[in-house]
């Protein structure tokens, strides 16, 4: 059985400013009195296009907002392209918005945090992205431009499993240079989250599951970090075991709001603490894969993952056997190589079982994308802290050709 190893610790460790999390059915009702507290007379919403004109959902929302509801946009579009943040920041001040509300998946959330640094920084222009976006240059040069403005308060309603809803950063893609650029600073940070298991019933069936996946993503390459926690630890271990339970009955069971509800707290508790940690190559190269290919972002961890704890298996020690452990393998009859095999193996059962892509080639990529994903990649920061060092381009490639 594994054991986290004894090692020294000091340093520094990062809360986020986020004031409240609102869970389980029902929990949208709180909307009202949040945005009260928060000072919010005019929220925008931003949400899909979906959402707004498929559902009643939004009206819900409107309603649990009790008079705060000046607008709604929902012209998102995927991988938060610069064009539709400015159109959702015009519209923001047109409105006369005092707060925004996020309603959906990764793309309205991320939307509405880059909707913030836009008005923050008065940002009306692409190119006015450049001057805050954080710079990279391999292995370890990075410049992290503070938001200098005030931001409006943000409350995330999230209706999928990717939990970036938790986080204080947010990537929008460069249309021109198609890259995904990434903006860090706590302004972005949600002041309250609501995970309202009765609202994602709308969502389609393959976004709610590899969505889940990603936040088995989150606790992978935490658990195999460079720096790993104990604190992230705890709760990517902890969370793991619920997303493995709890995503196969979601698949089984799609009207389980319980099942939905502990789905959605593991999601948050996968990213919590992140801020202190490093992630590695599924990330990074996922990242990319969504602003080039147009890949969702749940769909790219499910294409990832089993071949970077493959490329990494020989950088994370005995990892890969917790990973098998905490999703139910009994590992104490075999050898150390036979256990890491588990761990990668259980992770690629369960995107199976889910019926998810689990290769490149079954997502639309070919291998003439390879080159510029794989120079795309060596310019996220977050390739740079992957557990096995990439030297390269080519050792990029590795991971590609493994993935497809």
């Amino acid at each position: 059985m594994y054991q986290t190893p004894k090692r020294d610790l000091s340093g520094r460790f990062t809360l986020l400013p986020m004031d409240d999390v609102f869970y389980g059915p029902g929990s949208v009702a709180n909307l009202a009195s949040v945005l009260e507290t928060n000072g919010v007379e005019r929220a925008m919403v931003i949400t899909g296009t979906t959402l707004a004109t498929k559902t009643n959902l939004v009206e819900k929302v409107q309603a649990a907002a009790n008079g705060r509801v000046a607008g709604v946009f929902h012209e998102t579009v995927m991988h938060v392209h610069s064009d539709s943040v400015l159109r959702a920041a015009e519209y923001a001040r047109t409105l006369g918005a005092d707060g925004i509300v996020t309603f959906g998946g990764g793309t309205p959330n991320d939307t509405g945090k880059a909707v913030l640094l836009a008005l923050a920084e008065n940002i009306t222009e692409p190119s006015g992205f450049e001057a805050a976006r954080v710079k990279f240059e391999y292995p370890s040069t990075i410049d992290v431009p503070p938001i200098k403005g005030e931001t409006l308060p943000l409350v995330a309603i999230s209706t999928t499993l990717s939990g970036g809803e938790c986080t204080h950063f947010v990537g929008i893609t460069d249309e021109v240079r198609r890259v995904k650029d990434l903006y860090i600073d706590k302004k972005l940070t949600a002041k309250a989250i609501i995970l309202d298991a009765e609202l994602t019933l709308e969502t389609p069936q393959w976004l709610w599951l590899s969505s889940g996946l990603r936040s088995v993503d989150h606790c992978i390459e935490a658990i195999c970090s460079n720096n790993s926690h104990p604190y992230t630890d705890a709760l990517a271990a902890h969370a793991l075991q619920m997303l493995t339970r709890y995503l196969r009955e979601c698949k089984t069971h799609p009207d389980d709001l319980v099942a939905r509800t502990q789905a959605h707290i593991a999601a948050w508790m996968s990213v919590c603490g992140l801020a202190n940690v490093t992630l590695g190559l599924s990330h990074g190269i996922g990242h990319q894969l969504g602003a080039r290919c147009n890949v969702p972002h749940g769909i790219t961890s499910c294409v990832l993952m089993h071949a970077v704890m493959t490329w990494n298996e020989d950088h994370v020690g005995d990892k890969q056997r917790w990973i098998a452990e905490l999703m139910g393998v009994d590992t104490d009859s075999m050898n150390e190589g036979e256990a890491r095999a588990a761990g990668r193996e259980a992770v690629l059962q369960l995107v199976k079982d889910l019926e998810q892509p689990y290769r490149l080639r079954d997502v639309g990529v070919t291998e003439a994308d390879f080159e510029a994903l794989a120079h795309d990649a060596m310019g996220d920061m977050i390739v740079a802290t992957n557990p096995r060092p990439v030297h390269s381009v080519e050792e990029v490639y590795e991971v590609l050709r493994l993935a497809f």
